[in-house]
């Protein structure tokens, strides 16, 4: 590579003379695509799910399929993890002379509700969908109207 500030280099060093595909003809240019470029496509269609346009993925039970974004998410079952922790610090907290058997029973189940959620939001599906197969994306009912969220497929 030159000092002078060229970053030109030797095709047959980076071996892109190789990658070069100057015989491809795209599209005419057009108001909506002034360039006339197109996207390389392949004989076979993508996986749903793994780009836009080529629809939901298989969530199999994923809790985390139902948002379409996925901030969104986070910030909701995050809120709602908080929430049960809060409330079985206050639980713990208001019991200063001693946590009988319906606090301690209290406790536990807001503990296996919280770590539920955090599961979820780990990726860990839900058993009832789960033992069904999973949700696959032939199974889901596609919204009407707008179609959804920002992220929506």
């Amino acid at each position: 590579m030159s000092l002078s500030g060229s970053t030109a280099e030797d095709t047959n060093k980076t071996n892109d003379a190789g990658l070069m595909h100057n015989d491809v003809k795209g599209p005419e240019p057009t108001v909506e695509n002034p360039g006339g470029v197109f996207p390389q496509v392949g004989s076979t269609p993508a996986e749903p799910g793994t780009m836009p346009g080529s629809g939901a993925p298989d969530h199999h039970g994923d809790v985390r399929g139902v948002f379409g974004n996925p901030q969104q998410f986070n910030d909701t079952f995050r809120d709602l993890s908080t929430a049960f922790t809060d409330a079985i610090n206050k639980v713990k907290d208001e019991s200063g002379s001693g946590i009988g058997s319906v606090g301690k029973t209290l406790i536990d189940k807001l503990e296996s509700m919280r770590d539920e959620i955090d599961g979820w939001r780990m990726g860990k599906g839900l058993p009832e969908v789960e033992e069904q197969g999973g949700e696959r994306n032939d199974s889901v009912e596609r919204a009407k109207g707008d179609g959804g969220g920002l992220y929506a497929d």
